[in-house]
């Protein structure tokens, strides 16, 4: 069962990292001021769709260092990263979701390589996500670490992909 997770997330991890995404797909992206991530600090980014259908992939990239996920040596090993997303249009919630993705291994080991000082992830967050009429989309990001504030945390981008 480890190694099905394990393959499945280097798969996945793979994919997102081969696709290329150009700046002007980026929803929302944020530079952690100390990197620190604080409870209730939503990030908002909005994206307007003017032809339709449309079907894009939606990843997020997360940038983190060593102290990730906190100070605290016994969360050290967790490594997980807690969010959720909340798609909206100008009539109301479109989707909202939790996410939580394993950053370390069992062992405790990044599932990342370190360059110049970080490790980088690309996580899938919606595959071919279907729009069928014209509006401006808003996207919100809520840290759902249980911890104030979210500690290692250098920065994040929510981008977008045209599916194929």
């Amino acid at each position: 069962m480890r190694y099905l997770v394990n393959t499945l997330f280097i798969t996945i991890f793979l994919f997102a990292s081969c696709t290329k995404v150009q700046k002007d797909n980026i929803i929302i992206t944020k530079e952690f001021q100390d990197e620190e991530w604080s409870r209730f600090e939503f990030l908002e980014g909005q994206i307007e769709v003017k032809k339709v259908p449309a079907k894009f992939d939606v990843i997020i990239e997360v940038v983190v260092s060593d102290q990730y996920p906190s100070t605290y040596e016994m969360h050290q090993k967790d490594g997980s990263f807690l969010f959720n997303l909340t798609v909206s249009n100008s009539d109301g919630i479109y989707r909202s979701r939790d996410y939580r993705y394993k950053l370390k291994n069992n062992e405790g080991y990044w599932n990342s390589e370190k360059k110049n000082g970080y490790y980088t992830f690309l996580l899938p967050v919606i595959n071919e996500m279907s729009i069928e009429e014209k509006d401006i989309y808003k996207f919100t990001i809520e840290n759902k670490y249980s911890k104030d504030p979210l500690q290692g945390i250098k920065s994040i981008s929510l981008k977008y992909i045209n599916s194929k």
